[in-house]
């Protein structure tokens, strides 16, 4: 609660660290935000509500859709940025997606798969070959948000332990 409250304010601490890993994501590639439409698909307190908040901060409009929103489609095809998190494999159809879109696909989901040693395979939220066709710039699962998902927990937990320490600007991190 704490951090999610310094993330309203615009004073984020130790950022959650899916959407913080997402943004990460956005940024390495030159996504513009500023006059972007971005829609979240999932309003979850662990990605959905916080990457809401990332993006406003960021000067994107944002649309947060969820197991109540009527017309998924509509909200999906006006994305100029698209984080799809509501844990539904392949929820999300190319058809939907706006030509040109960022999609970043934040599901994971294990779908059975005789051929696989597991008998499964994972798979996101969007139906990537579809999806893929259309969008611009796409995250494929898995390797996609996981790995900066991971990196973000890193990153927290050294500024955690270095303020605790009171070393974080002998580190070079932020206070």
């Amino acid at each position: 609660p704490y951090n999610i409250g310094r993330l309203m304010q615009r004073k984020p601490a130790l950022r959650p660290c899916t959407p913080a890993g997402v943004i990460t994501l956005l940024d390495s590639v030159g996504t513009p935000y500023k006059g972007q439409h971005a829609v979240i698909v999932g309003a979850s307190n662990i990605v959905g509500r916080p990457m809401c908040m990332e993006l406003l901060l960021k000067g994107a409009t944002t649309t947060v859709c969820h197991r109540f929103t009527d017309n998924l489609e509509k909200f999906v095809s006006e994305a100029d940025i698209l984080v799809a998190a509501v844990g539904k494999p392949g929820i999300i159809k190319g058809e939907w997606v706006k030509p040109g879109a960022t999609v970043i696909d934040v599901g994971i989901n294990a779908k059975d798969d005789a051929t696989k040693k597991l008998g499964y395979r994972l798979v996101g939220d969007c139906d990537f070959k579809s999806c893929k066709k259309v969008a611009g710039k796409m995250t494929p699962v898995p390797g996609g948000v996981g790995p900066m998902t991971i990196a973000i927990l890193l990153q927290n937990t050294l500024e955690g332990a270095a303020r605790s320490y009171g070393v974080s600007e002998q580190l070079g991190l932020k206070k």
